[in-house]
């Protein structure tokens, strides 16, 4: 069984989700209800912290890339930080790094 935990901060302007574990087909709702959370606040930015992901599959990029049009749409901006591993290199492969706004900071591997 793959689990992702999600938590969510609120901030002067902005919240943060820190999301940790496995993001896949079984896992996308819990990454998707953060960011509900995270948006009901009106922020002008949501941040990602992805340092705690373990895995990322397809349905973990299809939520990534909902969330960004979530985010949008509710006149926000979005930023991935602490991108490594393996949504590092899917985020490669696929190009998909060009969606998203991606602190440079990286995780020490």
């Amino acid at each position: 069984m793959t689990i992702l935990t999600a938590d969510v901060r609120f901030h002067d302007g902005y919240s943060v989700v820190r999301v940790a574990g496995e993001l896949d087909v079984n896992t996308t709702s819990t990454l998707l209800d953060a960011m509900e959370t995270a948006l009901s606040n009106r922020p002008r930015f949501v941040e990602i912290d992805v340092a705690a992901l373990t895995f990322c599959g397809s349905e973990g990029l299809r939520a990534l890339l909902h969330v960004q049009r979530a985010a949008l749409q509710a006149g926000c901006r979005l930023r991935l930080c602490h991108v490594h591993g393996v949504l590092q290199r899917v985020l490669d492969v696929t190009q998909l790094y060009k969606a998203f706004t991606i602190d440079p900071v990286q995780v020490p591997r």
